[in-house]
């Protein structure tokens, strides 16, 4: 079956590890040319990685630390209250973020570019080596796309 692109030419998904230097990263502006874009689209793409990592320690740190002081207010709030509450709209948009970055991350990865996909897998693993000792192993509940 044949997919044709609005300039009618003959678009096809790449489906395979390459490590070409041009590449075109999640915005038709963001089109990598040459070795100079490519290393530095690969470390910014590692540092969002990082940042990632970082992000779900800290909800978790908000999380915890929003528990403790419900635990020691001990009172019972309505749906609506318990909804507009500042901490809980806190962690909605930093989930909405996160949730963001971390599809973010999955595309990239999808580029099948063998430095885009080491520069993730690099910064998840900087980034877990920097946060992950941080984490509360009972709440996990920050997890998206891995």
């Amino acid at each position: 079956m044949d997919h044709k692109g609005m300039d009618g030419m003959m678009m096809m998904m790449q489906m395979y590890f390459t490590t070409d230097v041009e590449v075109t990263i999640l915005f038709k502006r963001w089109h990598v040319k040459n070795v100079g874009e490519l290393i530095g689209s690969a470390i910014f793409v590692c540092l969002l990685a990082i940042f990632y990592e970082g992000l779900k320690y800290f909800r978790d740190y908000l999380f915890r630390k929003e528990a403790l002081n419900e635990g020691n207010l001990n009172e019972q709030r309505t749906l609506m209250s318990r909804l507009t509450h500042r901490p809980h709209v806190i962690q909605t948009m930093l989930h909405v973020v996160q949730f963001v970055i971390s599809y973010f991350l999955m595309l990239i990865f999808m580029t099948y570019n063998v430095w885009l996909c080491i520069s993730v897998a690099l910064g998840a693993g900087v980034g877990f080596f920097l946060f992950g000792g941080m984490r509360d192993i009972a709440v996990h509940i920050t997890e998206h796309c891995h």
